[in-house]
């Protein structure tokens, strides 16, 4: 019993040490954020009917990298600023931060 509870308490040590190390992730980037939603060009701009695969797992990403509600107003308000320069963009399909 001995020898096996000494190899699973240096797992548990070793992983506790990891997991702490690496902390909670930064928020995002202006630039990072629309790199993920570049895909969804073609859908924004009537280009396509339907949102691609990759444009829906990049939102599913921004989604999950901006946590809290200040994440989500500056990932918001980053891509209302980068709208506002494409042509041809379908107000109806962007993003409302006030919501």
């Amino acid at each position: 019993m001995k020898s096996v509870f000494v190899p699973f308490l240096c797992l548990v040590a070793v992983l506790f040490v990891t997991v702490s190390a690496i902390g909670p992730p930064k928020p995002l980037t202006c630039e990072q954020t629309q790199f993920l939603v570049k895909a969804c060009l073609d859908f924004v701009t009537d280009k396509t009917t339907a949102p691609s695969i990759s444009c829906c797992q990049g939102l599913n990403e921004v989604i999950v990298l901006s946590p809290t509600k200040e994440e989500r107003l500056f990932v918001c308000k980053c891509l209302k600023e980068e709208g506002s320069q494409i042509p041809n963009l379908d107000q109806p399909k962007t993003l409302d931060c006030d919501r």
